[in-house]
């Protein structure tokens, strides 16, 4: 990842997530590799006119993923809007982003965002795979930009750029239990909760390198709050109430999962907290809790670029034959 682009070509992605690569790149080698499982992370845009084929190409590449060794899940999501809560903006704006880049999309002013998760048992399968590569070659040729005019549609020279990263989970958690070990985690990415109907979020944050060890201790705590409170608290079911426009209330998480970069970025790394929730009310009403915010608080305070929490609804989930 490239950060000279954090106020130049990486604008139109920072927006929505991690800053693009000015173009495909190597899988970072060499230094501290990894252990367990791990994901290839991919941000990318697509303009309408070239969706269907770059659809069909991820199927494809999934297809042929789901025989290499070590794959355990493949899923794509589209982002829809984008979190107001996460921000501390006024409650009175909770939820107005909540399908922004859908309608962005709709009146033709904004390209289609993906964001891919592939995820294999370890890293030396990951590279065996063949994933990274792949991408670049069968995905990246349609990624061009596409402009209108008088004479018909013009795609742009270069595909446009996209983000891509290793990241570890190092903690996870769903409604029955918080994941911290190999077997459990890998448990947890062979079978994700990715059902369309869910809503998904991921929280794109950097932290001082320096800070990594404090950071993790606090995340995983903000985790733990997130997967096990809920409101009203007397709630029979003990997952707690839809969460609506006009009430405070909300179910647990469906699952979370908290990703680490497995490489820094010069003194930085990045970070994603990774939620599937019932609904977006259900999650920005989570933000609203006292609980929440004082768990947050320790997290917040060492973020250093960020926090920018898209909303995004599941469009391909795909595990190993």
């Amino acid at each position: 990842m490239n950060r000279r682009d954090l106020f130049g070509t990486g604008l139109a992605l920072a927006a929505t997530g991690f800053m693009p690569r000015a173009e495909a790149a190597e899988l970072p080698r060499g230094g501290t590799l990894p252990r367990g499982p791990v994901t290839l992370y991919l941000e990318f845009r697509v303009a309408p006119p070239e969706n269907a084929a770059a659809m069909s190409a991820i199927w494809e590449l999934a297809a042929s993923l789901a025989r290499r060794p070590g794959f355990l899940h493949l899923s794509l999501k589209q982002m829809v809007g984008d979190s107001t809560m996460v921000k501390n903006y006024p409650e009175s704006y909770k939820g107005i982003l909540a399908e922004a880049y859908l309608d962005g999309l709709k009146a033709g002013r904004q390209p289609y965002f993906y964001a891919l998760f592939i995820r294999f048992s370890d890293y030396p399968a990951l590279l065996a795979s063949g994933a990274d590569p792949a991408f670049a070659h069968e995905i990246g040729p349609h990624l061009h930009a596409v402009a209108a005019a008088p004479a018909g549609p013009i795609r742009s020279k270069q595909p446009m750029a996209w983000y891509q990263g290793v990241f570890e989970t190092i903690a996870a958690g769903n409604r029955s239990a918080i994941l911290r070990d190999v077997p459990g985690i890998t448990t947890f990415l062979r079978q994700p909760t990715d059902a369309p109907d869910l809503t998904t979020v991921a929280n794109h944050v950097f932290i001082e390198e320096a800070d990594r060890a404090k950071f993790d201790h606090d995340v995983v705590a903000l985790l733990k709050v997130a997967q096990e409170t809920y409101q009203p608290e007397d709630a029979a079911d003990l997952i707690g109430q839809p969460g609506a426009r006009d009430n405070r209330w909300y179910r647990k998480a469906v699952s979370t999962e908290i990703l680490r970069n497995a490489f820094p970025d010069g003194t930085l790394r990045a970070y994603l907290m990774h939620g599937v929730w019932d609904s977006v009310w259900d999650h920005e009403n989570s933000h609203l809790d006292p609980r929440f915010q004082q768990a947050a608080g320790p997290v917040g305070a060492a973020v250093v670029i960020g926090p920018v929490e898209p909303f995004y609804r599941t469009t391909f989930s795909a595990g190993a034959i």
